[in-house]
Parts: C-alpha cells; structure tokens; sequence
C-alpha cells in the first residue's frame, strides 16, 4: 500500500541527495548519438541523427550524421548545429527543478514517487512561451541499487496556451527516462513528447522520440 507524506517546502534527506549529485553531474561529461524521430500530423516521418563530442572546440561539438537515412547537406548541417547550440541532454538538468515542493510516495520496494504539483519558472519552454507554471511533474526514483537515482520523469502540461498567433498548444507530455552506467553515472535514455493542438486552425499532434546512443564518458 502506498504511503503519502505531506508536501512541503523543505526536501526531505533522498530528495536532498539525489539534487546533490545531479548538481555535481557535468552536462559536457559525456559523448554521445542521437536518433531523433518526428511523427508529425499530415507529413513523413523525420529521422535525424546526430553526435555530440565535448572534447572537441565549442563551435564543432555537434555534427550530423544523417536525415532520413541520407547524409546532410551542407545548408541542412549549418541551420541543424545553429539549433542545436546549448541543446545538450543530461542528468544535471534535473537540478533546475527537483528541488521545488513535492509531495514523496513510497509505492513500492525499491520506488519512489516524487510529485510537484508545478515548476520553477523557465523549466519547460515551446518556443517563446513559458509553461512551467502550468506543468505537473513526476519522478520515479530507483531505491533498489546502491545508489538511488531518478529513473523516469514526466511532465504533463494540460493549459492550453498559444503561441505566435497562429498556433495553438492544447496539451503536452514529456517522458523521458534515465540509465545508470556501472560506475554510477547517471545518463539519458530516452526521452519521448507529444503535443497536440492546431496551426492556422487545422488540428494535428507532434510525436516526437529521442533515443540517446553510444554515450562515452569523458574526461
């Protein structure tokens, strides 16, 4: 039976510790692919396919791989690493949140729930639109090893909101889940978002599915 403790304002001792070391994660710590797919309403499915190295110089660490199976052009490279500037995923993102009130369940043996009932602002963006304030977190944390860490996170945004004029955002989930290497260190896996809504007044939804690959810890 799940056991619900009052949320407060303090964290308590694991939620201390799990911030603790995503603070202590280095966001450039690692290499890694990645093997992004769009499923948009009314379009193809898009395949990209990418690589990030820190050990590189800055303006180089990103670089494509391939679209859709084919290798980038040269303009589809440029705007591609443009974007991808910052964009770097990582345990340590965590940090920017996970120490707001929530509210701790302990479901099972060897889980625990962490429930925020919202998010510090500048936490979840589309575009120009901050969607923190409206957006409902949970955390799974695997107790069962060693070394507690946070297996799963989901976000769910279900105020519409509109951006730009002509798009409508009417909901928004983001999974994303996490793997522990054997020397502790804690990675992306996978991290998976659906949007539904309208452009221009024709509705659609956005299924998108970030498989995070290769990972090669750094020094």
């Amino acid at each position: 039976m799940a056991v619900v403790l009052p949320g407060t304002a303090h964290a308590d001792a694991l939620q201390s510790d799990l911030l603790a070391t995503m603070q202590a994660t280095r966001a450039d710590g690692f290499a890694f692919q990645r093997r992004i797919t769009v499923d948009r309403t009314g379009a193809a499915r898009k395949v990209i396919v990418d690589r990030y190295d820190p050990r590189r110089p800055e303006a180089q660490r990103w670089s494509i791989v391939s679209i859709d199976g084919r290798p980038p052009t040269a303009k589809e490279q440029s705007k591609s690493l443009k974007d991808r500037r910052g964009q770097v995923s990582s345990y340590a993102e965590l940090a920017k949140w996970f120490g707001a009130p929530a509210t701790r369940i302990d479901a099972a043996p060897g889980q625990v729930l962490y429930r925020f009932p919202r998010l510090p602002d500048d936490v979840v963006k589309v575009g120009p639109h901050d969607a923190s304030p409206d957006t409902q977190a949970e955390a799974t944390v695997n107790t069962s090893g060693k070394i507690p860490f946070v297996e799963r996170v989901r976000f769910v945004t279900a105020k519409p909101f509109r951006m730009m004029l002509v798009a409508s955002v009417q909901g928004m989930t983001v999974t994303a889940r996490y793997r522990q290497l054997p020397s502790g260190q804690v990675v992306p896996a996978t991290i998976a978002s659906s949007i539904t809504g309208s452009m221009l007044g024709k509705s659609g939804r956005i299924d998108t599915l970030v498989a995070i690959e290769d990972i090669q810890p750094v020094r």
